[in-house]
């Protein structure tokens, strides 16, 4: 049997030892194989692509305790999850912004495409980040303030320095999570070194390129410094789901993993549950239980 050109692009990419475009293909080689007899592999194989923590991009040794960065072409399941029409509308934003940066850069113009999403924690500020990579085609690099903090003085700028000087030379969307870890209100008397870490925060998203889109996320807008808001081009608050969009959420994802369920145990579970994270951890818990036992997949209503 011949090779198509998928096969050989698989093969291509594995001889240049580029394992992170040699997933991608692996994924489409997946997605195409119809054979009854392969199903559980393919399923298996496409579980395994799908986890995050195996698609992870290799950083330099002093940044990856403090950065992650995702190669979310090939992690991001657009099939379950759930974009509601507001952050669809952000969304939308965003792309536009970033067209238009390319032409601004053309020109010799400095725009940060920034957005600031607060909400609830669990309604899914860091989801909608990846999927904003997804969508772009861009890695998805994450930064969580409160890893980036020592207790050393001096060490919790330099992290940020690192970070920042790695980040500005890659094309992706930088989410920035736990703003309010770092980003506190500056009292007018304020010199200390919370003060300066966020006055180094400002600038270093001051000088970012064009073709990086920042994404920034909160649970505390009230206590962030208002100058630092002023960063961000675009605010926008993550709401829970709506029990409608729950339930759309909920069937979604099951109808991917291809699991049958029943309608009104679906409603009842979703009346209760509005947050995209605990419906997704609820799901894979009732999966998980479901395999154990061998028996019918049921949802618990609220």
């Amino acid at each position: 049997m011949g090779l198509n050109n998928n096969v050989k692009n698989l093969m291509r990419c594995v001889a240049d030892n580029d394992l992170q475009k040699a997933k991608q293909y692996v994924k489409v080689l997946v997605a195409s194989d119809n054979t009854q007899s392969n199903r559980g592999f393919c399923n298996s194989i496409k579980t395994k692509l799908e986890a995050p923590s195996a698609n992870l991009m290799e950083l330099p040794g002093d940044l990856k305790s403090l950065l992650k960065m995702e190669d979310v072409s090939v992690s991001f399941n657009e099939n379950r999850y759930y974009l509601t029409e507001r952050e669809r509308q952000v969304f939308e934003q965003i792309h536009s912004a970033s067209i238009v940066n390319n032409q601004l850069a053309e020109m010799g113009i400095r725009y940060l495409n920034s957005t600031l999403l607060y909400g609830e924690s669990g309604t899914g500020k860091t989801t909608f980040g990846r999927y904003v990579a997804y969508k772009l085609g861009v890695p998805f690099a994450y930064l969580n303030f409160a890893h980036c903090i020592s207790s050393y003085l001096g060490s919790t700028a330099k992290n940020l320095e690192k970070v920042f000087d790695y980040v500005k030379k890659q094309k992706c969307v930088l989410m920035l999570d736990e703003v309010d870890a770092i980003g506190l209100k500056r009292g007018k008397e304020d010199v200390g070194e919370m003060s300066r870490i966020v006055i180094g925060l400002m600038q270093s998203l001051d000088l970012l390129e064009n073709d990086i889109i920042v994404i920034g996320a909160t649970n505390r807008l009230d206590v962030i410094d208002e100058a630092l808001i002023r960063r961000f081009s675009l605010k926008h608050e993550v709401e829970p789901l709506t029990e409608t969009e729950a339930l759309a959420l909920i069937k979604m994802f099951l109808d991917d993993v291809g699991i049958p369920y029943n309608l009104d145990e679906l409603c009842g579970y979703a009346k209760g549950h509005t947050k995209q994270s605990e419906i997704v951890n609820d799901i894979t818990l009732s999966i998980v239980k479901m395999l154990k036992e061998d028996s019918a997949f049921m949802l618990k209503s609220a």
